[in-house]
């Protein structure tokens, strides 16, 4: 097993110290041997940079609570006349919120209730963006777009990717924080719709830009035993602040408060990025620069209080270019390495997919809360607090592939059990059970989506690869809330099966990949179609860095891949992949 090799080989490096040799290692080995058994500062700091995703989806769901259209809160002012006729003596609460909608926005050519002349909102001096600024009937579209253009933000904040291999994930991630923050104190001085949509557009740039950058961050800085916790504390929180989301809306009254919230739900990740230095891996393999990179593998083992001396190692990466590249460059590589472009596309349909299953599903959430607004929010935020908990243990045991594959199959599964016109006596509808079951399993799949595609992804390519996949995923949240006009304009079970199809195909070229559990993550492109290919001849042009025994030399055009040559003994390719 390739975990149980890592091992012998710290050992190996560690005897090597006591006599004053120099270790050959990579930075996945260093920090395995540092970290394999985090100090209670470092568990902070992976809990701060994994808060982030609760200043994410809170700020996600910010509009669905700080928008908060109570169409069935106001009442008529006793001189209108018309008012009045159209809403008779029936209560609003014993109505239909289709039936108050018609009454406040008129129907059949009816003009619509005017507010302060025919009514008045009865919402006990509950203040959201929606009321101050009249965004309902004709104007509710202006509502919806600012969720929408969140999304659209996201889509094009996906392309920060490289600026996470060019400028450094630190960087990057520290650059989104501060903007974020920045920009809800923005949002919060408003005076239109318009000012704030504009600058809704930019909270999803910068949003995205933090949410991949720390992840990465995160990752690169993580022990490989560790990292499935990692990725499932970090998926874990965005359940966190989901749950946040309905609480903080129904308590704070205020929709200028709720950003505030959200603004402070910032602080603590971003402490935690000016904390810590750059990640190892990124100096190396992409700065080309190991005196950076032992800087802050000694800062990891200094805050982890181990001893191990990392002046006795030499850092080395399977298949490193020596020189720099530019951005032309590695985007080259996907066209040279037809096996990475392959997995980053699989990979991005994957990711497409989850993302408008998880945003197209809302449409069954609101009949778990008997009416209740915030329920029919905390309900589903419950359930992928389940989901990211029990996603850990299958992913670290049984396998990244298999496990993501079958969260796919079931809620395939559970979208075709929905067909079923049945109803479960004194409980719920077999759609309504097996809509929860589904949406579950998509939440779980979302959350390990992360972590394989961050090991598949080699650590040259890595930032760009996240943002390629993450911009799939974008597409689908921009085109999942569309799915409630499938069931109302087209067909209901026609949009179930159409879940079905596309979760059952994800889960399928899924069983395409390689499983990452228990294998170090590629360094560089050569690596990846290495290990796919084994010792076969390298795509021609390519240049791959030769261990100590070849003295640096690149292994070009018609030479093999073939590390076992050109390596020392103890740390060659086939120990590490």
């Amino acid at each position: 097993m390739t975990e149980d090799i890592n091992k012998d080989q710290i050992q190996l490096s560690a005897r090597d110290q006591n006599v004053g040799v120099i270790a050959e290692m990579t930075t996945e080995q260093v920090i395995n041997a540092v970290a394999a058994r985090p100090s209670w500062k470092m568990a902070l700091l992976w809990i701060g940079l994994m808060s982030f995703m609760a200043t994410a989806s809170n700020g996600s769901y910010y509009p669905a609570f700080g928008g908060y259209l109570p169409y069935k809160q106001w009442k008529c002012i006793s001189t209108s006349d018309t008012c009045v006729t159209r809403k008779g003596s029936t209560l609003l609460e014993d109505m239909a919120q289709e039936d108050a909608i018609d009454i406040l926005c008129g129907k059949d050519k009816e003009e619509p209730l005017q507010e302060g002349t025919d009514f008045l909102w009865d919402v006990d001096g509950r203040s959201t963006f929606s009321i101050d600024w009249d965004l309902h009937c004709g104007r509710y579209w202006l509502f919806t777009l600012t969720g929408s253009v969140g999304y659209f933000g996201h889509l094009v904040g996906s392309l920060c990717g490289n600026l996470y291999d060019v400028f450094g994930r630190k960087y990057g991630a520290l650059i989104g924080c501060l903007v974020l923050f920045v920009n809800n104190f923005v949002l919060l001085a408003s005076p239109s719709v318009e000012f704030f949509l504009v600058f809704r557009f930019i909270w999803g740039m910068a949003l995205m830009c933090a949410m991949d950058g720390i992840f990465v961050f995160m990752l690169e800085f993580t022990p490989s035993t560790w990292r499935t916790f990692a990725n499932g504390g970090y998926q874990f929180f965005w359940a966190v602040g989901y749950i946040i989301s309905p609480l903080a809306g129904y308590y704070v009254t205020s929709w200028k408060w709720l950003l505030v919230l959200n603004s402070c739900l910032v602080i603590p990740p971003t402490v935690c990025v000016l904390i810590m230095p750059d990640s190892p891996g990124f100096y190396l393999v992409n700065r080309k620069d190991e005196t950076s990179a032992k800087e802050s593998l000694k800062w990891l083992g200094w805050i982890n209080n181990s001893n191990f001396n990392i002046d006795n190692v030499n850092l080395r990466e399977e298949g490193i270019v020596t020189e720099k590249r530019s951005f032309l460059e590695t985007l080259q590589d996907f066209v040279t390495y037809p096996e990475m472009a392959l997995q980053t596309a699989i990979q991005s349909f994957m990711w497409l997919v989850v993302g408008f299953l998880y945003y197209g599903f809302t449409f069954t959430w609101g009949n778990f809360s008997d009416g209740n607004y915030y329920l029919s929010y905390l309900y589903p935020a419950l359930a992928e607090a389940v989901a990211y908990v029990l996603m850990t243990f299958p992913l670290t045991y049984i396998g990244r592939k298999l496990t993501l594959s079958s969260f796919y199959c079931i809620a395939s599964a559970s979208f075709l059990f929905a067909l079923i016109p049945s109803t479960i006596p004194g409980f719920i509808s077999v759609e309504q059970l097996s809509c929860l079951v589904g949406s579950t399993f998509v939440s779980a799949a979302f959350g390990g989506v992360y972590i394989y595609t961050a090991e598949l992804a080699p650590t040259s390519h890595r930032g760009k690869i996240m943002g390629i996949c993450h911009m799939g995923s974008q597409i689908g949240a921009v085109c999942g809330p569309q799915a409630s006009l499938l069931i109302t304009e087209w067909s209901k079970p026609g949009t179930l099966i159409l879940f079905a199809v596309l979760a059952g195909l994800a889960g399928l070229f899924c069983m395409r990949l390689p499983d990452s559990k228990g294998v170090s993550v590629p360094d560089t492109a050569q690596e990846v179609h290495a290990r796919k290919h084994g010792k076969k001849k390298m795509p021609e042009g390519s240049k791959v860095y030769a261990n100590n025994n070849c003295n640096s030399n690149h292994v070009n055009n018609n030479s093999n891949y073939d590390n076992n040559n050109c390596s020392s003994p103890q740390f060659s390719a086939e120990n590490t992949v």
